[in-house]
């Protein structure tokens, strides 16, 4: 029961810490898809800061220990920025570092962050696939699949409602 309580009260492990330093970025959608560009914020939730469509892109002053993330507005799905599942950013001097002043450009730069599409294994691909087919989550432990499989498509994102859900229109 402690524990319980004890694992109740610890923050979340994906989260913005402090803000210290800072950085500057600019998030480069280059898919075809709407990506949704997220902060995770100190308490570990997700805010998001704007939709980038195909070949968009936004400049951010954000935070080295601010944690940001990627995801298909219509499918969920996590897209990586700079090939990270989570990108971190940064401090601004960063990529100055051992530059003599006159080294040193007029205006401080952006680090380009490109988001990307995520690389699928042939195993995530057919898991998706089946998830797709599944009209209800607890469907999965229907199949005649091993138990860990069904497990996986059962908590696989997109979630998707329970039957009773369903059934009252939620």
């Amino acid at each position: 029961m402690e524990q319980q309580e004890e694992d109740e009260q610890l923050p979340p492990t994906l989260r913005s810490i402090h803000n210290r330093h800072s950085s500057f970025v600019k998030f480069i959608n280059t898919t075809r898809h709407n990506i949704g560009v997220y902060w995770i914020d100190y308490q570990g939730k997700m805010v998001c800061y704007r939709v980038l469509g195909c070949r968009d892109h936004v400049e951010i002053n954000t935070f080295v220990t601010h944690p940001w993330i990627f995801v298909d507005e219509e499918t969920k799905d996590r897209f990586p920025g700079n090939g990270e599942e989570v990108f971190f950013p940064e401090p601004w001097f960063a990529k100055y570092r051992g530059m003599r002043p006159f080294e040193l450009p007029a205006r401080i730069e952006r680090t380009p962050v490109y988001i990307t599409l995520p690389l699928y294994s042939l195993r995530d691909l057919c898991l998706r696939e089946i998830k797709r087919r599944l009209r209800y989550d607890w469907q999965a432990f229907d199949l005649e699949i091993p138990w860990s499989l069904q497990h996986e498509l059962h908590v696989l994102q997109p979630r998707k409602p329970e039957q009773r859900d369903r059934d009252l229109g939620s």
